[in-house]
């Protein structure tokens, strides 16, 4: 391929981490937003603690955004200059810090050693599958763009810094067999009939830095304005008068303790009884911390600094949204034409050529596939109920397809949120129970509308009465491991093509996903069910193996489909291929 950006996948997951960015942005924007709004609202006993949580979160959001962008740009960079290459890869967990994972050179044998730029959950989808292999593009030395088969998913990833790191994480890798693995099948070029667009003009986006500057800039006017209200009051003594209302003044510093002497504007026409005495206030925040001033603000600059960033941050915000809306909407009142195959007579034939010229896969090939992709499991799982014998709401698995489990979490939560208002928390508690809140409504609605209705389906297809035997290859998608069964005749030889397939549901646990799934690669299964259909008119069918059933995550596939010959081929590669990409 000319560039990893012509790629149609990468292109699209590019594009949806580059619209994330700007949604956490926006998000952190109207959160600023929000918080100017409480603060034009008559004062309330709770105003001053929900806009200081505003404006924290909101700032949060900002800068967790611009940095989302800024990683987004090199990106796009490196994506649109280099190319994809496929290397074998050890992941290497670490208890404190990022994630890390070790790629091999297909050609000099070299090792790199990167750290993933991303969060624990996210890093999840970049976990090697079982053919422990992942895509690169970029320089090792500087950092690059990193993702699984496919390039669906991005993400950046930059060299470990320190010798003594690099050595003891390459060393575990090594220990991990890594240098010993085979070399992967490289990506495949795209098409020579393929035209591809010219790249766009890079756009430098000027009102989207207005807005995020300005988005701090009133940040820091609301956060001073509340900081304001806590500056505490101090008594004064008086030493002397100058001319008009200027004094000399002592007072204790409310924050170490010790007496301080400075100029003052005193109260004019105070009464003779309070003669030698006065009331100041001291700023607590900032770079003013420690001035000295009065109820008109006279003594430090603070107040002043603060009025300004709020009023140039609130003008220069709303100027910097509407010029951006504008100049969206403007630039998408041209919308361009997605390039197309000039000819798609020539495509179709050369997948014609392509598919007469390859060999089908058979029993042999496919759980010889599946014998190299086993990792033996060094530990088990406890079963799950009988789903024969007791409700579905009992059973593991569909607990967790109908989003049971997660209701019950999300109302646990709750519960504990309501606990937290009610001790006197406050307003975290009120912020985690509104989240809580939101997740158990949508797991709500996702167990009355789809969850109930498919537990039930499958625990209706789970124990229908006449089994169905066949044989099968336990096979695993290089995009995410999710595990897949093929299913071949029962009574044959090695050369039987397969009749089916279906995608299962991992049992296992989200750092051991493979728990629970048969001991051995190959075998007999039974299949139960076929009476009931899903949407698209294909059967649901739940595979019985060593006596406990594996839940689908789709519908069984039969041979012939629409789709079949290509997930099968990308479940396993021809055996050419692969031979071609382990030579050396």
């Amino acid at each position: 391929m000319a560039r990893a950006l012509d790629l149609r996948e990468t292109a699209t997951a590019l594009e949806r981490y580059r619209r994330r960015a700007g949604e956490v942005t926006v998000a952190g924007v109207v959160l600023l937003v929000l918080a100017v709004g409480v603060e034009l609202l008559p004062p309330v006993a709770w105003t001053s603690d929900l806009i200081g949580w505003l404006v924290l979160l909101g700032l949060t959001a900002l800068g967790f955004g611009i940095t989302t962008r800024a990683i987004g740009a090199r990106m796009t960079h490196v994506l649109g200059a280099g190319t994809w290459s496929a290397h074998a890869a050890v992941p290497v967990g670490r208890a404190w810090g990022s994630a890390t994972v070790v790629l091999a050179s297909p050609g000099s044998g070299e090792v790199w050693p990167l750290k993933v730029v991303a969060s624990r959950p996210r890093y999840d989808a970049l976990r090697p599958g079982p053919d422990a292999v992942l895509w690169w593009c970029g320089d090792p030395g500087l950092g690059g763009v990193i993702a699984p088969p496919g390039g669906g998913e991005l993400f950046w990833a930059k060299p470990v810094r320190g010798r003594a790191a690099r050595r003891r994480i390459v060393a575990r890798a090594e220990r991990e067999g890594l240098l010993g693995r085979p070399v992967p099948r490289s990506p495949q070029p795209a098409p020579a009939h393929v035209s591809r667009p010219a790249p766009a003009r890079r756009r430098r986006g000027v009102w989207r830095w207005v807005v995020l500057v300005t988005a701090v800039a009133l940040g820091l006017g609301i956060y001073g304005s509340e900081r304001a209200e806590d500056d505490p009051q101090v008594d004064l003594t008086v030493l002397s008068r100058q001319d008009g209302d200027s004094c000399t003044v002592r007072w204790k510093d409310p924050f170490d303790g010790t007496a301080r002497t400075g100029p003052y504007q005193c109260t004019p026409d105070l009464d003779p009884v309070l003669e030698g005495w006065d009331t100041g206030f001291v700023v607590a925040y900032g770079p003013w911390k420690g001035d000295l001033y009065n109820a008109d603000w006279e003594g430090t600059p603070a107040n002043d600094v603060n009025d300004t960033l709020f009023a140039l941050g609130a003008l220069g915000l709303l100027a910097g949204l509407v010029a951006g809306g504008v100049s969206r909407w403007r630039r998408r009142a041209v919308t361009p034409v997605p390039y197309a195959d000039p000819d798609p007579a020539a495509a179709a034939r050369v997948s014609l050529e392509k598919a007469r010229n390859e060999p089908s896969p058979t029993y042999a090939l496919l759980a010889a596939h599946a014998e190299r992709q086993a990792v033996p499991q060094t530990r088990t799982r406890r079963p799950e109920a009988d789903v024969r014998e007791v409700p579905w709401w009992r059973v593991r698995g569909l607990r967790q397809v109908s989003a049971l489990e997660e209701l019950l979490v999300s109302a646990i939560g709750c519960a504990g949120a309501g606990l937290g208002v009610w001790l006197g928390v406050g307003i975290p508690a009120s912020v985690i129970g509104f989240l809580m809140g939101g997740t158990l409504l949508r797991a709500c609605f996702r167990l009355l509308t789809t969850g109930r209705p498919v537990a039930l389906l499958l625990a209706r297809a789970a124990t229908a009465p006449v089994p169905v035997v066949r044989r099968y290859a336990l096979l695993y998608d290089p995009r995410g491991g999710t595990p897949v069964l093929v299913v071949f005749p029962a009574h044959g030889g090695p050369d039987d093509g397969p009749e089916g397939l279906i995608p299962l549901v991992p049992p296992g646990t989200s750092n051991r996903p493979r728990l629970g799934l048969p001991s051995a690669p190959t075998g007999s299964v039974e299949l139960r069910g076929w009476l009931d259909q899903a949407d698209n008119g294909l059967p649901i069918v739940v595979p019985w193996i060593e006596g406990r059933p594996l839940w689908p995550l789709e519908p069984y596939a039969e041979a012939g489909g629409s789709d079949f010959a290509e997930h099968l081929e990308w479940l396993a590669p021809p055996e050419e291929d692969q031979e071609e990409a382990s030579a050396p």
